[in-house]
This record gives C-alpha cells, structure tokens and sequence, in this order.
C-alpha cells in the first residue's frame, strides 16, 4: 500500500472497507514517527503527486479524458456505442486523485504552521506558489463538478485519522470561484513585491518543478490564471462588472503569458525518472484514442490549415503487405452508426492524431496555460466589448502562436516516420488567416464563432478540459452529436460529471446538501447561455 495521506471520502472509503487496523496505521502513522521533512521537499512532493494530472500519461488520458471530456467536445473522433454519454468510472478516477493531491497541500500547511513565526515569513513563497498551482486544479474540478469539498477536506492527518472528524462538507462553487480569484489577485501583487534571501532563492529553484524558481512565471501563470477563470464566468450577471473591470487590469498591467516563450508548463527533462509521458502511446492508440474528429478535418480542409500534418496523419491500411496511404484528410463522421464507423476506421479512411509530434513524443510537455489560449481569451474580451479591430490582433497572433506551438512540439520529437518534412512558411499562415477572415465577421456573435472554433482546434486533445469547460460556457463551436437511443439516462453529451457513489454512501450528510444537484443536467454556475 503506498503511503500516502489519502483524503476524499471514496478513497478514505475503499481504504476503510478493504484494509485491517495494521494497515491503517501504516498508511497514516503517528506524525511523531514520521522522518523529519521541510518545507521545500514538502512542496516539490505536493506538486509532483499530481503530474499525471498535467503531463500526458496513460492514467489520465485513457481512465479518465477517453470517454469524457475529449468525447464530449469532439477533440477526437469516437465510436457511437452505447453509454457513449455516460461518464461511469473516469470521474471517480479524477476525484481521487485531486484528493490526493489536496491532502498533500494540507501537510504542506501543516509543516509550513510548525516553523517559527520568522521562518514562515522567509519561505511564505511556497505558500503562494502552492496555492496558485492549487487553485488551477481547483478550478478544474469546480469546472467538471460543480460544488466540491475544499475548505474542510485533505484533514484526515490532522484528526490523526479519525474519519468521522475529517467528513468535509461541499464548498458552494461560486463561492469557492470568488475567494480563488480574490487570493490570486493578491498572491499576484505579493509576487510583485516579495524578495527571496539567497538560501530560499536557490532552495525554491531546485524544488519548483514547473517555473524553476522564476519569479516573473509565477506572476505570469497567476495573471494568466485570472484572465481564464475570469472570462469564464464573465457572462453571470453578478460577476459580470468584476470580470471586465480586472481583466482590464491584468491587461493594463501586461504581465501575462503572452508569447510561446513564456508558456506555462510541467515539462519532461529527462527520461530517466518518472516524471515523464510514459505510457502515452497506449493510452492514444489504443482503442481509437486517436481517431481525428470530422469537425476539425473539415475546417482543416477546407481553409489549408498549416497547422493539419503536424497535428494530424492521413489514414492507411496494408494492402498485400505494403501500406496505402488515403488520399486525403477524412475525419471520423460523427452522426455514423458505430458499425460503419468502425469499418471506416479498419480499412484505414480516417485519419490519427501524428504519432512523431504527439502520441509517440516522449517530451511532450503537461500544458497549464499558454500564450495562443490566453490571447484567444483576450480576442474574446476586446470582441465582448466592442472593439473588434483590437480583437483582430489578438485573434490573429494566437492563430500565429497556436501554430508555431505545434511545430515546435515536432522539434524533440524522436520517432520521425511521420513528422512534417517542411514547416509552414509565413505566407501559408498568412493565407489561412485571411481565408478565415476575423475582419470580416461584423457582429461579436460572428467574431465569437470564430474564436470558439480556433479554441476547439488549438485545445484538440491536449487540454481537453478546458476545451469542455468553454463549449459548455460558449455553446460554441456548433457540432452535431448522434443521439444515444439505447440509454435513458443521458443522450447527449453531459453538461457535468456525477459524484463519486461512495460519497453518497460514506459522505451522507454533506453529500445529501447537494443530493438535488448530483445529475448529469445540472449545470456549472458559469453555464448560463
């Protein structure tokens, strides 16, 4: 049993019900016994429990986004079978994790409060930075289920294990969005002004697994941060004037991630420890992971996206041991019973996701916010706001960087059968985007279509939760869903996922404050169009 201090009440429960008081103890020893840590490991351990959860890994992407969110928004072609629309097992499989990952940042706490008042004082940077890379996933969670247990939960060691003391009640998610956004605009004029001594300095650089120590990303992530919770829930009317007004701060103020350069990431450095993307390939070819979705190919087709081979393989099948490639781009068709989808597939019509730059990339980095993402949300404000000139730029420098992402993750790539011999020159970038033509789209509602649709391309599988998180928002891009008639319980893709049964079960009281709630139907707070 690893010994982790596990704290969502499904892991608690299938702890409780399958392991005897010795095990117990083992996995939650008397913190007396436990060897002395410090602070800095404590973060680095906090921020490495859940690396599954950001860099591309067999867990997350085939437990979990397979049959989710990447089916959900059409960021991959999938079969029409039963339950398509059904979430079953993945959500347990995120919740647990988040837990796990909450019970680490409870022990951080716990670690951070024994030192003397001085000591916490000097190293109060790993308190920030903890809590930024927190609320990210935070957020995430709020976005997939709506009210959660944060404010009581991750407690279980504190209460030396007793289970009935560390039930934690759910937190109201627009609340839990409003502290989020009020303690991050203050971590970010914290940033501004904190000064590191040279021991600390050199300490948070060697155990910072994602900015290295870099004061100027931290200031960026947490901005950037801002700029997408407070876009998503920009159309609620109570957070309406709050979200215009500081997203015309943060942009005022310039220190966001606005170039590739300056992209947030958790990146692999070396093939030699665990912190890597083992077990990808599986989890993208297996199964038809990697199918190519129609929507996306279409568009591709249709306006040359030079973006298309570096994302994407035409089909092939061996015909009398030799392989024949399709002559075009064909993505899955999405309104196909699932028979002749599959036939499509097997005789090899429909094109994959490129092995070389994504599934058999060993360092493909975990995304957590990047400049083509935040300039789309930009493009999106300037657009709400009337100002589609502004809107324009912002617009087309994403589409610029979203390409130049996606080339340069070929750059390490180290199976070259399929990656793109010759990148894309300025003018065929040029040509895509004035066949897209933004200038054209007189109306917001017009200019949003286009920004949604660069979003879903730019999103494809790589962040596949907030692709979900913005066509449930945004209702947009349009793409057409072939209804479910064999289940009665959903028919359409979900609007969130449901709470783990065991919950319901060990969790009673506080699971029954939000009992009405836990359906697929229900919708986030943010999702009011």
């Amino acid at each position: 049993m690893r010994k982790l201090l596990y704290i969502s009440l499904t892991t608690a429960a299938v702890f409780l019900s399958s392991c005897s008081k010795d095990d117990f103890a083992e996995a939650y020893p008397n913190p007396s016994t436990i060897e002395t840590t410090t602070v800095p490991k404590q973060f680095a351990g906090f921020m490495k429990i859940n690396f599954e959860d950001v860099i591309p890994s067999y867990w997350n992407y085939y437990t979990v986004l397979r049959s989710t969110s990447l089916s959900y928004t059409q960021g991959h072609g999938f079969l029409n079978t039963s339950g398509s629309y059904v979430p079953g097992a993945a959500p347990v499989n995120r919740w647990d994790r988040f837990y796990k990952f909450i019970a680490q940042y409870r022990e951080l706490e716990k670690v951070m409060a024994s030192l003397p008042v001085t000591m916490q004082a000097e190293n109060r940077i790993y308190t920030i930075t903890s809590t930024i890379y927190l609320y990210d996933h935070t957020q995430k969670m709020i976005d997939n289920f709506g009210d959660i247990p944060f404010s009581e939960a991750g407690k279980i060691s504190s209460t030396g294990g007793n289970y009935a003391l560390a039930l934690a009640k759910y937190d109201n998610q627009t609340e839990l969005y409003t502290m989020m956004l009020d303690q991050l605009k203050a971590f970010s004029a914290e940033l501004n002004s904190i000064t590191l001594s040279n021991g600390v300095a050199l300490d948070f650089k060697n155990q910072d697994l994602i900015n290295k120590g870099n004061l100027t990303s931290w200031i960026n992530y947490t901005n950037s941060l801002r700029l997408k919770m407070l876009n998503r829930l920009s159309a609620v009317p109570a957070f309406a004037t709050r979200a215009n007004t500081e997203m015309a701060e943060i942009i005022t103020d310039a220190k966001i991630v606005d170039e590739n350069s300056e992209n947030i990431a958790f990146r692999v450095y070396t093939q030699s420890g665990d912190l890597d993307t083992d077990g990808f390939i599986r989890a993208l070819e297996d199964d038809y992971n990697n199918i190519a979705p129609k929507p996306m190919i279409d568009h591709m087709n249709t306006n040359n996206d030079p973006r298309q081979s570096w994302l994407f393989e035409k089909g092939t099948r061996i015909v009398d041991g030799v392989e024949v490639v399709s002559p075009t781009y064909e993505g899955l068709d999405p309104m196909l019973p699932s028979g002749t989808q599959t036939q499509l597939i097997n005789d090899g019509k429909i094109a994959i996701y490129n092995r070389s730059v994504i599934s058999r990339n060993k360092w493909l980095p975990g995304t957590l916010i990047n400049a083509a993402e935040v300039n789309l949300i930009l493009a999106e404000y300037y657009s709400r706001n009337g100002n589609g000139a502004t809107a324009l730029t912002y617009f087309e420098k994403a589409i610029r960087q979203s390409v130049e992402y996606y080339v340069r993750l070929g750059d390490r790539a180290d199976v070259l059968n399929w990656k793109p011999t010759t990148e894309p020159t300025t003018t065929e970038i040029d040509a895509y985007i004035a066949t897209i033509n933004f200038a054209g789209a007189v109306t917001p509602a017009d200019q949003l279509e286009l920004i949604a649709f660069q979003k879903y391309i730019h999103y494809n599988i790589m962040q596949a939760d907030e692709s979900w998180a913005e066509q449930r928002r945004l209702k947009l891009p349009v793409l057409p869903f072939r209804e479910d008639e064999t289940s009665s319980v959903r028919k359409n893709p979900p609007t969130r996922w449901t709470y783990p049964t065991s919950e319901s079960v060990y969790n009673t009281v506080n699971y029954n404050a939000v009992r009405a709630n836990d359906n697929l139907n229900t919708k986030i707070f943010w999702d009011v169009n």
